[in-house]
């Protein structure tokens, strides 16, 4: 009982150290840019590959994976295992890259979904659209 006190006493510090840390990220880059429409076009620009990395990277993939993987090491021939990392490798990438360039290409529509109150302001939605651009390939 003590290890899981113990357990949860050390992700409940490091989740508060992380919106801590998160607070004053967010207190130098107000200080650093200011508040205006560049800088909420840029903050929309990274939550968007930040999202979908979520999903790819620490959602429910990797999730699933793990196990595969373990059961694979655990049952086939080092071969095998060798064989199905690379598949499993091979059809991520190939599928990342599609998402990429696909993300890449409907950059305004996803900007207008995750932030539709720039549709208002052509400017500031050229912008977000423009660092989406350089900023998706960073999800996968």
């Amino acid at each position: 009982m003590a290890s899981l006190a113990r357990s949860f006493g050390t992700v409940g510090a490091n989740t508060l150290a992380s919106r801590v840390l998160g607070f004053v990220r967010d207190l130098v880059t107000a200080h650093a840019f200011g508040a205006g429409a560049a800088t909420d076009a840029f903050f929309v620009a990274f939550k968007i590959p930040n999202f979908l990395r979520r999903l790819f990277a620490e959602g429910a993939f990797a999730t699933a994976f793990v196990p595969v993987l373990s059961e694979y090491k655990a049952k086939r021939s080092v071969e095998e295992l060798r064989l199905f990392v690379d598949h499993v490798a091979g059809t991520l990438g190939l599928a990342l890259l599609g998402v990429t360039v696909v993300g890449m290409l409907v950059a305004p529509a996803l900007v207008g979904v995750f932030a539709p109150g720039f549709l208002r302001e052509p400017a500031v939605f050229d912008l977000a659209t423009g660092m989406l651009r350089i900023t998706f390939p960073t999800c996968c």
